[in-house]
Formats: structure tokens, sequence, C-alpha cells
């Protein structure tokens, strides 16, 4: 609930800040000529009110029923995805707003920060999820940094703790280009927007290529150590590695739309931006509507309890693996 809290006020602040600024309709962002302004406000291109209302009307029934299954599983953890989901569902509403309204700089501003962002809470998710998994099926002697790369007990907060801070930069960043009224100054706030794509990236990049190993480590030793079996935690940690996939794709992409410079075909093209961010988010989504961790997790509180994951014995995929083509060492 943390980034809640910090982030509604930061918001309300930009807002309370655009409205001062609507007010002074002789800036128009990078010297637009009036006919230019008409049809495209702030935008880079003529946007598109249906595909914002398609996108919005898609979250908006992923949101209520991850809201409907938050609380049928009780699966307390799950809020961040639920917050997510939020966040795309604010994002893609005051999209549509902004096109109605091209005049009005907070409603965009707003639109821009909050779905450039909101894949960084979705990974948050993803962070939580692998941790407890890992707790739950990795016996408790392997759960260290030697065998796992990061200590299993500090999986959430390690990532989580550097998703938190790209989240903030690419915030900052976001409102800089959105509030921009030149060339420069758009610049500055993309450079902002890089530096937190890059540490989100840098990342969300490890613990992909972690969670993708630790896949492969239990798939190949499944076959002659027995493993937790009374729920489908295979399928959950793959939902995992292809929500990380999605969400690491997207995020390159970002970084090169923003990489190019103020303007490029990536930036100056809408079809770009629902192809590559839209839609690979809102297939994360639906994904977890789908296989949902209330279906393949024992516990779904909010404090991890240890002890309830780790029933397996003190042995594992990984000893059976350790002369096996990982090379991993566990002596």
């Amino acid at each position: 609930m943390a980034i809640l809290d910090a982030v509604i006020p930061h918001l309300v602040h930009l807002v309370a800040r655009a409205a001062d600024d609507d007010t002074n309709d002789g800036d128009r962002p990078g010297n637009k000529s009036p006919e230019q302004f008409a049809s495209q406000g702030r935008y880079n291109y003529a946007p598109s009110f249906a595909a914002a209302v398609i996108f919005l009307i898609l979250f908006s029934a992923v949101l209520a029923a991850n809201v409907v299954q938050f609380i049928w599983h009780r699966a307390w953890f799950w809020w961040v995805m639920i917050f997510a989901v939020s966040l795309e569902f604010v994002g893609y509403l005051t999209r549509a707003m902004s096109i109605k309204d091209l005049d009005s700089r907070g409603l965009f501003i707003i639109q821009t920060v909050v779905i450039l962002v909101a894949p960084a809470v979705m990974a948050a998710a993803c962070y939580m999820a692998f941790g407890r998994i890992v707790l739950w099926v990795v016996p408790p002697r392997f759960q260290t940094a030697r065998h796992l790369w990061v200590p299993a007990r500090r999986i959430t907060p390690v990532f989580v703790g550097s998703d938190v801070f790209s989240f903030f930069v690419q915030v900052i960043g976001g409102a800089m280009v959105a509030a921009a009224n030149t060339a420069a100054s758009a610049n500055r706030g993309k450079d902002v927007v890089l530096i937190g794509l890059a540490l989100q990236l840098a990342a969300f990049g490890f613990f992909v290529v972690a969670s993708l190993r630790l896949n492969v480590l239990l798939r190949r030793g499944m076959r002659d150590v027995a493993l937790p079996k009374e729920r489908n935690w295979e399928l959950f940690l793959t939902a995992v590695n292809v929500a990380n996939v999605l969400i690491l794709i997207r995020t390159i992409l970002r970084f090169v739309e923003f990489a190019l410079g103020a303007t490029n075909y990536l930036i100056d093209h809408e079809w770009f931006f629902y192809a590559f961010d839209s839609a690979p988010m809102l297939l994360v989504a639906v994904l977890f509507v789908v296989i949902h961790p209330g279906h393949y997790l024992p516990y779904l509180g909010i404090r991890r309890r240890e002890q309830q994951f780790s029933r397996n014995a003190d042995a594992g995929p990984f000893a059976n693996l350790a002369k096996g083509r990982m090379n991993v060492q566990l002596t």
C-alpha cells in the first residue's frame, strides 16, 4: 500500500499544476500549428478515441474479474496486481477523456504517466508470486544466493525495491515529457524516463533469467524427485515466466522508443503504442485471471509463512542435478 499512498498525492499534485497551466492557451507543444493542435493536441499523432475506449472496456472487465477472484480466494497478497490493472484502467479512462478534450494538459499528463508505470507494478506482482513459489517448492537448504542467485527471503524485497525506485523515476520523467512545451524540455524528460526504464530493464532482465533457470532446474529434476503435487505449481510458474517475457519485451521496446529521440517512427505512430504496450499488458492481466494464484499457491496472505511453503523434504531437484548439465554445485 506504500506505493499507492505515495503515488496518489503525486498525481494529484500533477493535475493541480496542470490545471493552472491549462489556462495558458498560447503554449503548444513542439510549436504545433493551431490546425495540428486541434487534431492532435499534445500527442504526436491524431489519437484514436475508439481504440482508447476498447482497451478501457477490456481492462475494466479484467479488473472486475481480478476483484472477484481476490475476494473469492482471499488472495490478499495479490492486491499488487489489482493495483496494476487499476492503473491501466485509469490510464485508458483518462486517455479517452484526453482525446475528447485535447486542450487539457492535466488529462494528458495523467494518462501518459499512469500507462507508462503500470507495467512496473505488474512486474512487482510477478516478483512476489515467484518468491512464494520458491519458498514452497525449493527445499530450505537450497534457498540461498548460491543456488538461486538471490536468497529466497530476499527475492521480494530486493526486486520490488528496485522496481519501486524505477517506478518513481519513470513517474517523474513521464510527467516532464507530458508537461513539456519545447523539444528541449521533452528531451530532458525522455532522458529521465530512459534512466528509469534502464533500471527496470537491468533488474527485471536478471529476474527473468533467474526465473527461467529455476523453471529448467525444477523440470529436469521432477523425474527423480517428489515435489509438491497437490497444486499445479508448474503451470503457475510457467504463467509467471510468460508474463515476465511479455513485460520484458514491452519494456525493451519502450526503452528504444524513448532512446530514439523526441520524434521517431515509433513515437509518431499510435499503432506501436497499442501493439507493444497496451496489448502485452492486457495479455499479462488476462493470463493471471485464467491462471490465478488462488488455484496454485497454498497460502495467499500478505505475510509470508515460510514454514507452510517448504513442506517437502530437505532434498530436491537441485541435489539430483548437481552432476547434470547445469553444473550446479551444492556441496
